[in-house]
């Protein structure tokens, strides 16, 4: 076995034969059988690895960025297992660039990852921002969003209206008059609009609009804090609904300080279906999103992009619906 590292070139050259057919053999694809035999000997000599960095700048790099806005979440690991397994079946490897919510990076990843000439690019998304879309007109690449509904492009969503009105009705449906709403930015249109917009709707269908609102972020921390403001006074809410299961975590830790039961005092809803929610006491009522079905949903839609072949703007994801105990 050769000691120096090995290139291209070298394996080309003992085998007797072009790049272009070492290329192929090293993506799996059809050679001359005599010719196969050479290149196979000439890479265990040389114990040859291919890079796939190397191939970016070819017709086809078999590669998928994946530009996501942070680690940090109970989600995101479910997601993204579901989509490099996926991809990896398809015979392309996923490339991950985290943004830690820099929007900006955001941005300028897909530009990267546009001049790199990979083949499609996912966006699990948190915003789409004018920067986003100034960025999309100019790009190549086929861009997929998960998680965040993209009008003029290609994206895979939680069907989150219809969700939170399933469970708004169920609250009302419960006998619950008196509302409250622990919940993020509208700036986030998936979780901090539609989402609402359905648990609003289905709390009205019932007859309940006597709804209290108090804005938080996706954090434990902040979620605390808020639940003990709103448990806090005289005319506390019968039931806080969530906008996440993080969220509503943050609720049974206040109504534990306030000495509050759950459900016999405050009732509490969240969204995630996480299996931590299935661990509190009682069990969180909450929706559960097939995050491991977008996921396979998203990478499958950006292949077809590459492929030129038609897909739906937009394609929803359906929920199942947890009871629990919390209500």
């Amino acid at each position: 076995m050769a000691e120096q590292r090995a290139t291209i070139n070298d394996v080309a050259k003992r085998a007797g034969v072009s790049k272009s057919t070492v290329s192929r053999y090293l993506n799996n694809k059809s050679i001359r059988e005599d010719s196969y035999a050479k290149v196979k000997e000439a890479v265990e000599y040389y114990n040859f690895k291919a890079n796939p960095f190397a191939r970016l700048s070819a017709k086809q790099s078999n590669m998928i960025g994946v530009v996501l806005p942070t680690f940090d979440s109970t989600v995101t690991p479910r997601v993204l297992t579901a989509m490099d397994k996926y991809l990896r079946g398809k015979g392309y490897s996923p490339l991950f660039i985290n943004t830690e919510g820099d929007l900006d990076f955001e941005v300028r990843s897909l530009e990267s990852l546009d001049r790199m000439r990979v083949d499609g690019i996912v966006v699990v998304a948190s915003f789409i921002t004018p920067a986003h879309r100034a960025q999309l007109a100019r790009m190549n690449a086929p861009v997929v969003f998960l998680g965040q509904r993209f009008e003029g492009g290609v994206s895979v969503v939680n069907d989150d209206l219809a969700a939170g009105e399933a469970l708004g009705l169920y609250v009302a449906g419960r006998g619950y008059r008196k509302a409250g709403c622990l919940w993020v930015s509208e700036r986030d249109e998936a979780v901090g609009l539609r989402r609402k917009q359905g648990v609003l709707k289905g709390l009205a269908g019932a007859g309940v609009t006597d709804v209290r609102s108090w804005e938080v972020d996706f954090t434990l921390a902040a979620a605390y804090r808020a639940a003990k403001q709103a448990l806090s006074g005289p005319d506390r809410p019968e039931v806080l609904l969530c906008a996440t299961d993080r969220i509503a975590y943050g609720v049974y830790k206040a109504a534990r300080e306030l000495g509050l039961r759950i459900p016999e005092d405050i009732a509490v809803t969240g969204f995630g279906g996480y299996e931590t929610s299935e661990l509190m006491t009682p069990p969180l009522t909450t929706i559960r999103f097939d995050v491991e079905t977008a996921a396979c949903v998203c990478a499958d839609t950006v292949l077809k992009l590459s492929a030129a072949e038609p897909v739906d703007q937009t394609q929803l994801v359906g929920y199942q619906f947890i009871p629990g105990g919390s209500v």
